[in-house]
C-alpha cells in the first residue's frame, strides 16, 4: 500500500476515505477503523506492514471524549503495558496495540481502548459552515487581509516587564507568519440557490439546514442525524 497516500484531499476531507476504504487501510485495520467511525470518532492516519505496532490516528473528539482522552494521557497508560495505549503515538493522537501488521486482526485490542470512548456527534472535520460551502466548493468569494496578521510590532519601551514585551514580540512573531490573504464568502458572486451549489458539489442530501452544517459525505451526515435522533430520545451518551 502506498502510504504517500493521504486521507484528505483539499475540499472534503474524509469523504474520499470513507468511499474508498480499501485503497487507503490495510484490510487488517479496517474493521477497526469503521467501528470508530460508527461512533463519528474519524480517522487520519493508520500504520502499514512496515510497522511494528498496529496503530491509528484519530480526528476531532467531543468535549467529553476529550476530556477522557487527556485523563489516559495523564496517567500515561490506561491498560496493562501489553495491551495497548491511548495518548500520543508517532503520527498524532491516537491508539496503538502491540500486534504486528499482518500477524493478525487486531481489533479486538482495539476495541478494549476504544471502548473507553463515548458515542459523540460528528465533529468540525466532518462538516462545513454553508460559508465554508461556499468558499471551498464554488466561485462564491473573495479575497482579502487577514485580520490576524494585524498585530502591530511591540515597542520595549511600553513594557515595564521584560517578560510581557518578548511574549507580545512573540505573538507579533506569529501573526507575521501568517497568510496574506484569506478567502470570504461574498454573496454578490452567487448566481445560484444554496440547494443548486449543493447539488453540483453532490452534497445535497448532506445539509442539516437547522444546524446550518454540510457534511462531506452522506455516511457523517447520517452519523450526525442518528447522534441527533438518540439525544433527542435520551438515549444517548455523550456531547
Amino acid at each position: 500500500m502506498d502510504t504517500s497516500k493521504n486521507y484528505y484531499n483539499v475540499a472534503n476531507p474524509i469523504a474520499k476515505v470513507m468511499e474508498h476504504i480499501d485503497d487507503f487501510v490495510i484490510p487488517e485495520n479496517r474493521r477497526a477503523i469503521e467501528y470508530l467511525w460508527n461512533m463519528n470518532i474519524l480517522t487520519t492516519q493508520t500504520n502499514d506492514y512496515d510497522n511494528d505496532n498496529s496503530w491509528i490516528a484519530i480526528g476531532l473528539l467531543s468535549p467529553e471524549n476529550t476530556k477522557i482522552l487527556y485523563d489516559f494521557a495523564n496517567r500515561r497508560r490506561t491498560v496493562p503495558e501489553d495491551e495497548g495505549f491511548i495518548g500520543l503515538i508517532g503520527y498524532g493522537i491516537g491508539f496503538s496495540v502491540p500486534v504486528k501488521p499482518g500477524d493478525k486482526d487486531p481489533f479486538d485490542e482495539f476495541k478494549k481502548l476504544f471502548d473507553f470512548f463515548h458515542y459523540q456527534d460528528v465533529q468540525k472535520d466532518g462538516y462545513m459552515t454553508v460559508d465554508e460551502f461556499y468558499i471551498k466548493f464554488t466561485d462564491c468569494y473573495k479575497w482579502v487581509d487577514n485580520p490576524e496578521r494585524n498585530v502591530p510590532m511591540p515597542r520595549k519601551k511600553d513594557y515595564e516587564d521584560e517578560r510581557d514585551y518578548y511574549r507580545a514580540y512573540g505573538k507579533y512573531l506569529d501573526a507575521q507568519g501568517l497568510i496574506a490573504k484569506i478567502k470570504v464568502f461574498d454573496l454578490t458572486k452567487c448566481v445560484k440557490d444554496l440547494s443548486e451549489y449543493l447539488e453540483d458539489a453532490g452534497l445535497a442530501d448532506c445539509y442539516d439546514e437547522e444546524e446550518g452544517k454540510i457534511f462531506y459525505c452522506r455516511r457523517l451526515y447520517e452519523g450526525h442525524m442518528r447522534y441527533k435522533e438518540l439525544m433527542q430520545k435520551g438515549k444517548g451518551k455523550g456531547i
